[in-house]
C-alpha cells in the first residue's frame, strides 16, 4: 500500500531495478509484483496492497480535488490528541545533533541571528 501511494504521489521520479530496468515511479508496484511472480511467490498479497493503496490514494488525493468532492478520510480526534506534536515554544532552539546534517533547516522568523540583540521597534504612528 505504501509503495503504491508513494509511487502515485511521485510520478516523475526515475527508478532503476537492479540496474537492469529503468522506469518511472508509478510502475514500481507492477515491477515489484512481476519480481514477486518470478521468485515464485503468491501475487495476492501484492495485489491486495495495490488495491488498498489505490482506494486510499483516490479517497485522499483524487476525490477531494474533483468537482463537488470532499475529504472522506478524516483522522479521529482521539488519535490527533495522542499523536499530534505539542506546540513549539518560541524560545526553543534545537541541539546541533537534533538538526539533520548539522544545518539549521527551515526559516525562523522574528528571531535574531546568533550573537545579535533584537532591536526594539519604534512606533511611528502619531
Amino acid at each position: 500500500m505504501l509503495v503504491y501511494v508513494w509511487s502515485r504521489r511521485n510520478p516523475s521520479i526515475r527508478m532503476n531495478f537492479f540496474g537492469l530496468l529503468n522506469f518511472q515511479a508509478p510502475y514500481l508496484p507492477w515491477v515489484l509484483l512481476s519480481f514477486s511472480v518470478i521468485l515464485g511467490n503468491t501475487i495476492w498479497v501484492d495485489l491486495m496492497g495495490m488495491i488498498v493503496g489505490h482506494i486510499y490514494y483516490f479517497l485522499e488525493d483524487v476525490f477531494p480535488n474533483q468537482r463537488n468532492g470532499c475529504k472522506l478520510l478524516i483522522t479521529p480526534q482521539f488519535l490527533k490528541r495522542i499523536f499530534d506534536e505539542n506546540e513549539q515554544y518560541p524560545e526553543y532552539a534545537a541541539l546541533p545533533e537534533d538538526r539533520p546534517g548539522g544545518f539549521d533547516w527551515g526559516e525562523r522568523p522574528n528571531r535574531p541571528a546568533q550573537g545579535q540583540q533584537q532591536q526594539p521597534q519604534e512606533n511611528n504612528a502619531q
